[in-house]
């Protein structure tokens, strides 16, 4: 079966604690919007393969959810995935509550919408909750999303000035297109943070993509680009001026156990030097 979540939600008033319709909806809204926002950071084509359906509904006070994911296309098993992403909210939502830290693939998408779920409690609702099986409850009371929200905050507006250096980055091509100067862009989704990053391109790199005009040639592609890297703070990249792309095998092409497992397989390299050549396909 695949994975399913439950959702209470509390309001507040003199006479009931059901929410306002205005609470209630954006309260359930924000959270799947989460759940879609961390699901396309995790996939390597940025992609959404989930569609989250309530698929039941406990009108007792207070109301309660229940959520579960479904297949966007016939026949094709979620399970995984969807656990994957269940996870990452669980312990997402959880480090902020605890400290003001940036959790594993939270971009500042994500990161956004946690906040409104966090300030929603502490202005309108009086409590949600959030449940699956084998995950402790992340349990939202004012006094605990007032701290988590402040948190967040802290995550999306960090101290620190802008900087900029040399270096490359690593990440999937969103899409390519060209910016007001008639120069050629790409946007990536870097790989470590999953954020979205604009990528202006020169010298060698705008050659590679010079007569490229469908964009969706090479959706998905993992690169590496290389150039002057701007920061907005220490680990948050603003844009990139690169000079220099290389495209990188995807996943599924990288080598595996299988691949390793005769002792002489380097052929005389030393491990690091074949595994870096391996990894870029020099090796026949």
């Amino acid at each position: 079966m695949s994975k399913i979540i439950t959702v209470t939600i509390a309001g507040k008033g003199p006479e009931t604690d059901a929410p306002s319709i205005g609470d209630l909806l954006d309260q359930l809204r924000d959270y799947f919007e989460l759940l879609n926002v961390l699901e396309q950071t995790l996939a390597e084509d940025g992609q959404s393969a989930i569609i989250w359906r309530i698929v039941d509904a406990k009108r007792s006070s207070p109301l309660t959810f229940t959520i579960q994911a479904f297949a966007r296309q016939f026949a094709v098993n979620v399970d995984a995935r969807a656990g994957h992403v269940v996870d990452r909210a669980f312990a997402g939502l959880r480090l902020l509550e605890e400290q003001a830290e940036r959790p594993a693939y939270f971009t500042e998408k994500a990161l956004e919408r946690a906040e409104r779920i966090f300030e929603r409690v502490t202005n309108g609702l009086d409590q949600t909750e959030i449940r699956s099986d084998g995950f402790r409850p992340i349990v939202l009371t004012p006094s605990v999303a007032r701290v988590a929200s402040r948190n967040t905050r802290s995550v999306l507006e960090p101290g620190g000035r802008p900087f900029k250096e040399i270096g490359s980055v690593e990440g999937y091509i969103q899409t390519v297109g060209r910016d007001g100067r008639g120069r050629r862009v790409v946007w990536i989704k870097h790989r470590l943070t999953g954020d979205e990053v604009r990528c202006a391109l020169t010298g060698d790199a705008a050659k590679a993509l010079a007569h490229c005009e469908v964009e969706d040639v090479w959706r998905g592609d993992r690169v590496s680009l290389f150039g002057t890297i701007h920061y907005r703070t220490p680990g948050r990249i603003s844009h990139i001026e690169a000079s220099a792309i290389r495209f990188l095998r995807s996943r599924s092409e990288l080598p595996d156990v299988d691949d390793i497992i005769d002792p002489d397989f380097t052929g005389g390299l030393k491990s690091e030097e074949y595994l870096e050549k391996l990894r870029n396909g020099e090796l026949s």
